[in-house]
């Protein structure tokens, strides 16, 4: 398994692949606590970004459309099955882009699914990356008050910080000149109080989906899907039934 992908759970006879990958500064365990309410017959991958967990000592990778290239071809060396994808924040976007590489290799997703974030075409131009420490982590708390813990340890803020800054740095450089739509369903998922996205921007990735897009709201903040990874995941399955033999 390359080690740009976490196998989190293997099922003895999987119907679909999960591939879920982390927001800004996030790693795969991030995604570890949906085990617990998985349906039986998925297999659950999250992505790796490096820099961070068993990846530490590698480089960051600071240009979205890199991680992309890499997470696609980690992907195409996996056997065939039916493939979900599932980003959250800068995960989104980069499933996104994830799904425009695999189109093009003629191994598509099955569904693409983007939570809490803009469409790249509606992306509000920032530049926190070229910003100095403090901003970086109060533009953190301000999406996730409870993370206000970790940034106050001198400790963790060191270890964190640099692989937050590349994250922001790909995220907030990522102005690609083509935007296909995907062949996939493409569905939003987005909290009621989330601040970052408004219902019109995530209105927006219809301009980069031919389905038009099932939009689900969630009550609570941007990081919603962290208080509740049941009602989430029974979502995504039950847009995904069709993958899975249900009628």
């Amino acid at each position: 398994m390359s080690r740009w992908l976490r196998v989190l759970r293997e099922s003895p006879q999987p119907r679909v692949r999960w591939v879920c990958l982390p927001h800004a500064g996030g790693s795969a365990s991030f995604y570890r606590p949906w085990l617990a309410h998985l349906p039986g017959d998925i297999d659950l991958l999250a992505v790796q970004y490096p820099g961070r967990e068993e990846r530490f000592n590698e480089a960051h990778v600071p240009c979205l459309e890199t991680l992309a290239e890499h997470i696609s071809q980690a992907l195409l060396a996996l056997p065939a099955r039916p493939l979900l994808l599932f980003g959250h924040s800068m995960g989104a976007a980069l499933a996104y882009a994830v799904g425009v590489h695999l189109e093009a290799a003629a191994a598509g997703p099955a569904h693409v699914f983007v939570s809490a974030h803009a469409p790249p075409h509606r992306q509000p131009p920032s530049d926190l990356h070229r910003q100095d420490d403090s901003a970086l982590i109060a533009d953190i708390l301000r999406q996730d008050a409870q993370a206000a813990g970790l940034w106050a340890n001198p400790h963790l803020r060191a270890v964190f910080l640099p692989a937050l800054r590349s994250d922001y740095q790909a995220i907030e450089t990522w102005r690609p000149a083509h935007l296909p739509p995907l062949a996939a369903p493409l569905d939003v998922l987005l909290a009621r109080d989330d601040a970052e996205v408004s219902l019109e921007q995530a209105r927006a990735w219809a301009d980069l989906s031919g389905h038009l897009p099932d939009i689900r709201l969630f009550d609570g903040d941007h990081f919603y899907l962290k208080h509740q990874p049941r009602p989430v995941i029974d979502h995504l399955s039950q847009r995904t039934a069709y993958l899975q033999g249900d009628t």
